[in-house]
């Protein structure tokens, strides 16, 4: 599957005006619930970085049972038309008559998705706060390019947690 995580560093954060962010010291991560039974490379990646930049900001990691918030996160594919070049016209007309013709531009579906992390409140299962980006990530990366695309769109996407 060719994963495309594309467009512009575009990173979008919300949460839950009520929610109280205090006393949030530790963390775990929600297990995923597709039929997938290991953890995927980009997966472990992830959570590398979150982990980093949680334990930045002095959370630990604990038993899923034992956290003060569970961390989500998923990757969202999308498709969206991209269209580039340019459109031709051509046209005459005379009275209430007209002919026209046209070139369209070229255009291609483009796999599209977006990295989705979520804090959940462990005893409501209540999301509290979101952070959503997207960033350029493709199948023919170099191992090392693909971890720096990650730390950096996490990086950025935790720079607004705690909201306040």
């Amino acid at each position: 599957m060719l994963l495309v995580v594309a467009g512009c560093t575009t990173v979008t954060v919300d949460h839950d005006r009520g929610a109280s962010f205090d006393g949030q010291n530790t963390y775990a991560f929600m297990a995923h619930t597709d039929e997938q039974s290991y953890l995927s490379l980009d997966a472990g990646r992830i959570e590398r970085s979150l982990a980093r930049e949680l334990d930045a900001r002095g959370m630990r990691k604990v038993p899923i049972d034992d956290a003060d918030i569970l961390v989500r996160y998923d990757i969202v594919e999308e498709i969206r038309n991209q269209s580039s070049g340019f459109s031709y016209g051509l046209g005459f007309g005379r009275n209430n008559l007209g002919l026209g013709l046209a070139t369209a531009p070229d255009s291609r579906e483009v796999k599209e998705g977006k990295l989705v992390v979520e804090f959940v409140t462990p005893q409501e299962r209540r999301a509290i706060w979101r952070g959503a980006g997207r960033r350029n990530l493709t199948e023919s990366m170099s191992t090392e390019r693909r971890e720096n695309l990650i730390d950096s769109l996490i990086t950025e996407m935790l720079s607004k947690y705690p909201p306040g």
